[in-house]
């Protein structure tokens, strides 16, 4: 059932911590010995140059930028997906070519929780018409400054129904723009009960916000292909206000903090659409974790398992099947 990448990804979580110290030792010994007892350099400024190589051959996104500038000069994208492999591309090239397997030119697309608008972008790229839903009014004046009339910009939240609610502002990044402001109280106080951040983030300023509905949404905007949802613990709110099927639907899951949300969210969306199936992707890995596609009872069953809780956090895909 579960894919090479997830195999892969239980395998790595157990020796990771061995494997970066091995490569890390490896990567500046063998520079040592070479600058000093081949080259007779002093021992200080051989140690230092180890060091620097050391920084510059584990600096994988530099690595990954640079193969692929090279690469982009002479390939197209297709070709290039095929020349190298996935875990070699940058971040913003994986997350295309994995949208791309359900997103199409002048799809509509809803992104919920948007925030500056990394998902935004890569939807823009493949060409699709993009609703981008963001409460926080310092990532909307990021998104116009980035996109403008590109896309629409919502300054509001999503939940079950039209309201004004509080919202929680995280005190993570000194620009206001962080990525782990919520509506959601039970998820801060789980997220801090689980130490998941360290006790440098805070969400003690409040601000109220005007609420909205992905009916609403549906009804102003026309009826999306696609829907990412990434609240931080308030996407089971969300779903709440959504009573059409859709063709494919991704939300955010944290666990073991709200393991009872996953079932809750897949349980909402199954009652407007019973022709579904789940999947899912690891953290950012942009890879789908299961090799096929896998029944609701059957992912239910999944979640419990104890190589899905180790995964810590990622999306849920849930596509409607073709009749």
């Amino acid at each position: 059932m579960y894919s090479d990448y997830f195999k892969h990804y239980i395998y790595q979580k157990k020796i990771k911590t061995l494997s970066n110290l091995s490569i890390y030792v490896l990567f500046s010994i063998i520079p040592l010995i070479i600058f000093y007892y081949i080259f007779k350099i002093h021992i200080l400024l051989s140690l230092a140059l180890s060091v620097l190589i050391t920084l510059i051959i584990r600096s994988v996104p530099i690595k990954k930028r640079l193969i692929f500038a090279l690469l982009s000069k002479f390939f197209n994208e297709k070709e290039i997906i095929h020349i190298i492999p996935k875990n070699y591309l940058p971040q913003d090239f994986k997350r295309l070519f994995f949208y791309r397997q359900f997103v199409n030119k002048n799809d509509l697309c809803f992104d919920v929780g948007a925030n500056v608008g990394n998902r935004v972008e890569t939807l823009l790229k493949i060409g699709a018409k993009v609703i981008a839903v963001e409460p926080q009014e310092k990532c909307c004046k990021v998104l116009n400054s980035q996109f403008g009339n590109e896309i629409t910009i919502i300054n509001k939240g999503l939940g079950e129904k039209e309201c004004m609610k509080k919202f929680h502002i995280c005190d993570s990044s000194e620009f206001g723009l962080s990525p782990f402001s919520s509506f959601s109280d039970e998820w801060i106080n789980a997220c801090s009960k689980e130490e998941r951040f360290d006790k440098s983030y805070s969400w003690d300023k409040t601000i109220e916000i005007e609420m909205t509905t992905l009916d609403k949404l549906i009804e102003n905007y026309g009826m999306p292909s696609f829907i990412k949802i990434d609240v931080e613990g308030y996407e089971f709110e969300v779903l709440q206000g959504l009573t059409h099927p859709i063709a494919m639907i991704s939300f955010e899951y944290t666990i073991p903090e709200q393991t009872n949300k996953i079932e809750q969210c897949i349980k909402i969306v199954e009652k407007f659409n019973q022709n579904i199936c789940c999947n899912f992707s690891i953290g950012e890995s942009m890879e789908w974790a299961l090799t096929n596609w896998v029944s609701v009872p059957e992912f239910l069953k999944l979640i419990e398992n104890k190589d899905f809780i180790t995964t810590s956090q990622g999306d849920i895909y849930l596509k409607q099947i073709k009749q």
